[in-house]
């Protein structure tokens, strides 16, 4: 199959897909499946309450809760932060732009 384009008479075949097509389950799926029953398995296996002192509160609450609770909070201040330095980087990128035009 061409693409219609002709180099000094020979006809250029058309861009295959860099990848070919698969059936079945992605690689990304699988592991993410894989992870989903490790985090199960833990989240199971530490149901014990703690004893949680954060500045003048004291709390109690399993484990599990707390280290989720931590592990949301870190990603949402990780997509905070990274908003702020895409919108930091994308308004020097346009101030040098007007600088230069």
């Amino acid at each position: 199959m061409t693409d219609g384009r002709e180099t000094e008479g020979a006809a250029v075949p058309a861009a295959e897909s860099a990848q070919p097509a698969r059936a079945g389950v992605s690689i990304t799926v699988a592991i993410g499946l894989v992870l989903l029953v490790l985090f199960a398995i833990f989240a199971v296996q530490n149901t014990e309450a703690v004893e949680v002192e954060f500045l003048a509160w004291t709390f109690q609450t399993s484990r599990i809760t707390m280290l989720l609770v931590t592990a949301i909070l870190f990603v949402v201040l990780d997509e905070i932060a990274g908003f702020v330095w895409r919108r930091r980087r994308r308004q020097r990128k346009i101030a040098k732009a007007l600088r230069k035009g």
